[in-house]
């Protein structure tokens, strides 16, 4: 077969699963568009000890099977492949999401600002606690579509998780490269964080619901509060 006119790096750029490559030093000497976001929530240098530690002992490749986590994203397994000391390669699978069947009817959905949502949410908290709260948005976001009603009890509880926390920082944006399939459709993601030095969990099983019923993704930690919601226009 021919494959001079086969653009491999054009392919491996786009590939779904992160692909870095580092010199001997750590310093990386090429990364895909996949491991461009995964970057955005871990350090190169961890990564890079991460390849050190499961090469293979000899030139070639090897697999390791492991579990990763890096907040949203995860992971399963890694393969490390070298064929030369000056440069090393790392490839990293994510964990399939099994089972996980995602809908959605726009028709349905009312064209909303999520800031004034938002902002009302916060309104209500404040009226009710005294923690300092921050917020840091774009208020130039488009109107997306959404359940209005359970999106604001949504934004209520997860708020009032935080309502013993002495300072909470609330940041709102828009992802770059992120995206969820639903319908077998991409949507963007916009991401809504709020953080603090803790929090009450005794509502994460209402969130978790509140969540799935707006197909939006969320991740409930000690100290914060992620959810990842489906840009819908």
């Amino acid at each position: 077969m021919n494959t001079v006119s086969i653009d491999f790096q054009f392919i491996l750029e786009n590939d779904g699963s992160p692909l870095i490559v580092f010199d001997h030093r750590g310093r990386i000497l090429w990364l895909n568009n996949a491991a461009e976001i995964l970057l955005g929530y871990t350090e190169s240098r961890d990564l890079f000890d991460i390849a050190l530690t499961h090469a293979p002992k000899d030139y070639g490749s090897k697999t390791t099977l492991m579990d990763l986590r890096y907040q949203q994203l995860i992971f399963y397994a890694v393969s490390v492949s070298y064929n030369s000391d000056d440069w090393v390669a790392l490839r990293l699978y994510y964990r399939p999401r099994a089972g996980e069947k995602r809908h959605l009817e726009p028709e349905r959905l009312i064209a909303t600002d999520i800031n004034n949502l938002l902002e009302a949410a916060i309104t209500l908290f404040k009226m009710q606690y005294k923690q300092k709260l921050s917020l840091l948005t774009d208020q130039d976001l488009p109107p997306l579509r959404i359940d209005q009603n359970n999106f604001s009890k949504l934004l209520r509880k997860a708020l009032e998780s935080f309502r013993r926390s002495s300072q909470i920082e609330v940041s709102l944006k828009m992802t770059i490269g992120e995206f969820i399939i639903i319908d077998e459709k991409r949507y963007p993601l916009l991401r809504l964080k709020i953080k603090a030095n803790g929090r009450y969990c005794d509502e994460d099983g209402a969130l978790q619901d509140l969540a799935q019923k707006l197909q939006i993704v969320p991740l409930l930690e000690e100290r914060s509060i992620t959810l990842d919601i489906p840009f819908v226009q």
